[in-house]
């Protein structure tokens, strides 16, 4: 049998104050699908992978709530993935670039049927929320710097 020592200490400070981080509120906020999020996610990082794992949410609503998706990753050497969903865009369109792994690492723990990615410019960070759960659970998923 084997034994495991656990030993902690604990440390004086104050904790940082992480709700900082948070955006409080958002400029585009789309609700997608679990299930063909994260589909398109292993794929989309197949192919970013060699480009630092980035990929592109481009969503473009029609003002009445319906919209489009775009997601993007490219790699010189094995070529390009565009994935198009439909979802629900509130709010105006937007283009912003994120860490493929991350977006995938968040899409592969939650439990629910969709979520909702809100978020404000290409240079702030996006948030990740489950719908139709808890609403304690939120992932903020920092933003990467592209030319477009």
């Amino acid at each position: 049998m084997k034994t495991v020592e656990l030993v902690a200490t604990l440390i004086q400070g104050t904790f940082p104050n992480y709700s900082q981080l948070i955006p409080q509120s958002f400029t585009t906020k789309a609700t997608i699908g679990l299930t063909s999020f994260a589909g398109d996610a292993h794929r989309r990082d197949l192919c970013a992978r060699r480009r630092r794992h980035r990929a592109r949410p481009d969503g473009a609503g029609d003002g009445g709530g319906s919209g489009l998706l775009t997601i993007s990753a490219r790699a010189e050497e094995i070529g390009n993935h565009e994935g198009k969903m439909d979802v629900k865009i509130e709010g105006e369109a937007s283009k912003i670039a994120f860490n493929s792994k991350y977006l995938q690492d968040v899409l592969s723990v939650l439990d629910t049927d969709s979520v909702a990615l809100e978020t404000t410019s290409p240079s702030s960070p996006g948030v990740i929320r489950p719908l139709g759960t808890s609403d304690s659970y939120v992932h903020v998923v920092m933003p990467m710097f592209v030319q477009w």
